[in-house]
């Protein structure tokens, strides 16, 4: 069974890796800062742009699905207002938008059901909703670099992208970038 990180938005490599086989979300590892599960990078006319979702002040050793997320910043605003800058002249962000912009105007006290909102849409907007999401283990073996397997390996296929006239194509962006430029062609890119 594969073990994968919980993620914010998280990259379609970390898709096609969670609908490739079964596979269940690590949320008892101890947090590790500055990774996917709080982060996504999508693109925009400027190029790449790294979204944090801001977290409480973590204790030491903290586990992963004890970290709360911080409302100190009106980061949620800026999150909606970065996606739109970047995708709303993509074919499929009027589609999308409706979708996805309730999801930053609640609060939600864990990260990991943060992530777990913001899945739960995107597997339904692949067509997988039939698949159990959260199913944290409880059996963590030690590896805080979960993230490591989420850097392709070999080159990604290529999709539209919006921008990849003038920057060329930028892969392994979020989940949002390939929704919002191939609409329901996602599934089928994701297969």
């Amino acid at each position: 069974m594969l073990t994968l990180p919980t993620s914010y938005l998280a990259p379609v490599s970390w898709y096609k890796a969670y609908l490739s086989e079964e596979a269940q979300i690590e949320v008892f590892e101890s947090f590790p800062r500055s990774t996917m599960r709080n982060r996504c990078v999508i693109t925009g006319t400027n190029g790449s742009q790294t979204l944090t979702v801001p977290v409480c002040k973590a204790q030491s050793k903290q586990l992963t699905r004890d970290v709360q997320v911080s409302y100190q910043s009106n980061w949620q605003h800026q999150h909606w207002q970065a996606l739109v800058s970047a995708y709303r002249h993509t074919p499929y962000f009027d589609y999308f938008a409706d979708i996805f912009e309730p999801l930053y105007q609640v609060s939600t006290r864990f990260l990991v059901d943060l992530n777990a909102n913001f899945n739960e849409v995107v597997l339904r907007l692949l067509n997988k909703s039939d698949l159990l999401l959260y199913t944290p283990t409880a059996d963590w073996q030690g590896d805080t670099n979960l993230d490591r397997y989420f850097l392709p390996s070999k080159p990604q296929r290529e999709y539209y992208q919006i921008f990849a006239d003038k920057q060329g194509f930028t892969a392994n962006l979020s989940i949002v970038d390939l929704l919002f430029n191939m609409g329901t062609e996602a599934e089928i890119y994701i297969s």
